[in-house]
């Protein structure tokens, strides 16, 4: 392993309140943080786009060598930029490699930050990335699925071409992460992590990822009816779409429900990835929704490629982290 080291100079940078590239970089999201109301905590996802360390793991699937897909130095510098400018006391990630580096990444980049809780676990995907979240508050559980059959099986066709997956029963594609966090000798918090299937013709597996959810909250529920659930991530897909809207009709509620329109269109200040689209949430349970702080969701803007950009091939700009934008909430921890 290669041991990344930071210098004073650069360790007082991510303290900093942070500049990010060129002012047409930053499409999306406030680019000052709000404050956080006094008595209040700060609630966040991101996706930071494949967060490996230089640590060479063994590659189970056979089909993915980690080694090839370390992230850039200065990416890494930039997702930690953000999150110091959030400053959630809670935030939970998608795509990083491992518990040991999420330890990396906090103790090296994150230093002081107060997030002394940890939890990241398999989530049965072949490129090994996991769902994770970083408390400043003890995280006391956590349990992934990753065996669990959803309804139905894969469909005999994909876009138009043969399923490779046909017959087989659907699993999820990478499976939430359920923490639950003591926020206080009175008050806990329930996280499902999601990071839902990608990609166009995969709407039916989204779909059954996000009945599969609803089921395992509904199960909470039965068993205890003031549990303060928020299922938070990278769900892949915008607010109108089928995968999304099943959550609401199930008596979640979108902390920022105000930026789907009937148009599909969304401001800018309400995308959450660089391609212009919405698919990052924070959405809480019927009780927890008392808790949150009304008009205290926000996304912060990061550099992004311009409109029309192809990622394969076009440059990042200066000061880039991540495809995805952090999105936080802010409640205040008393049930009511």
């Amino acid at each position: 392993m290669r041991t990344r080291w930071i210098p004073v100079a650069l360790a007082l940078t991510l303290m900093a309140t942070p500049t990010f590239g060129e002012d047409d970089t930053l499409r999306f999201g406030v680019r000052d943080v709000p404050d956080k109301p006094d008595g209040a905590i700060r609630l966040a996802t991101y996706n930071v786009l494949n967060l490996f360390d230089e640590t060479d793991d063994p590659d189970l699937s056979g089909r993915w060598d980690d080694m090839d897909n370390i992230k850039p130095e200065s990416e890494v510098e930039a997702v930690a930029r953000a999150i110091r400018a959030v400053d959630a006391d809670i935030i939970a990630f998608q795509e990083v490699e491992s518990l040991e580096a999420l330890t990396w990444f906090r103790d090296t980049y994150l230093d002081g930050m107060g997030y002394d809780h940890i939890a990241s676990r398999d989530v049965a995907y072949y490129r090994g990335v996991e769902n994770s979240v970083l408390s400043r508050f003890p995280i006391t559980s956590t349990r992934v699925w990753l065996d669990m059959e959803l309804d139905g099986e894969h469909p005999k066709l994909w876009n138009g071409r043969p399923n490779r997956y046909y017959g087989e029963p659907l699993l999820f594609r990478r499976s939430p992460l359920c923490v639950d966090i003591q926020v206080s000798d009175d008050y806990e918090l329930r996280l499902y992590v999601v990071h839902h299937k990608a990609g166009a013709g995969n709407e039916y597996w989204r779909e059954a990822e996000g009945k599969g959810v609803v089921k395992l909250i509904q199960a909470d529920r039965q068993a205890d009816p003031n549990v303060n659930i928020a299922v938070l991530g990278d769900f892949n897909a915008e607010p109108w779409e089928p995968s999304v809207r099943q959550y609401l009709q199930a008596g979640m509620i979108d902390t920022m429900a105000h930026r789907a329109v009937d148009c599909h269109d969304v401001d800018p200040l309400y995308i959450t990835h660089e391609s212009g689209r919405a698919i990052d949430y924070v959405m809480v349970s019927s009780g927890l929704c008392c808790e949150v702080i009304p008009g205290s969701a926000f996304i912060f803007s990061t550099p992004a490629r311009q409109e029309g950009h192809d990622y394969r091939v076009d440059p990042k700009p200066k000061g880039y982290g991540s495809d995805h934008y952090p999105l936080a909430v802010d409640l205040i921890p008393i049930d009511r």
